[in-house]
């Protein structure tokens, strides 16, 4: 989070944080990670750049959540998990699922879980999120992927701004 505790912090700060954030640029590590690839390794830079992506938006996210919340420690660590995250912020009077791009966000996270995790092998959550992409084999044409990706969740998480400084402008 930032260098301040949310308590020192008045309304009018955390909103100027929050309206300072819309200006966050999720995919600067990613396009890094893409520069660096070299056209021989475009494929696996591809697939780097996704999971960078998805910690930055997660960082970013959580950040800006619970500051406009004003979530403890450990709402602030279960904001992570999409159930825990659906409930806390309905529990705000915020609805997260119709946020545009919620489900990219899932997405997001599933792919970055099973490049981590599953060796980059398509789990049954992924089947066909993508042309080609069958349960079972390994992911492919990450480039596209994260072309697709990247914009979505630059999308969803100005929208989530926009419903956090809505909520807490009241």
């Amino acid at each position: 989070m930032t260098d301040h505790s949310l308590e020192s912090l008045s309304d009018i700060e955390i909103l100027d944080i929050l309206q300072s954030m819309k200006d966050d640029v999720l995919d600067v590590e990613a396009k890094e990670i893409i520069r660096n690839g070299g056209k021989a390794g475009r494929q696996e830079a591809h697939k780097n750049a996704l999971v960078a992506l998805n910690t930055s938006f997660e960082e970013k996210f959580v950040e800006a959540v619970s500051l406009a919340l004003g979530l403890n420690e450990g709402q602030t660590k279960k904001i992570r998990y999409k159930k825990d995250r659906v409930r806390i912020l309905k529990a705000r009077g915020i609805d997260y699922l119709a946020i545009d791009g919620a489900e990219t966000a899932q997405v997001l996270s599933q792919i970055s879980q099973a490049i981590t995790r599953e060796d980059a092998i398509v789990t049954k959550d992924l089947h066909n999120i993508f042309p080609f992409w069958k349960e079972g084999w390994p992911m492919v044409q990450f480039d596209n992927a994260y072309q697709i990706l990247s914009d979505d969740i630059s999308i969803h998480y100005q929208a989530t701004l926009d419903k956090l400084l809505e909520l807490y402008g009241r």
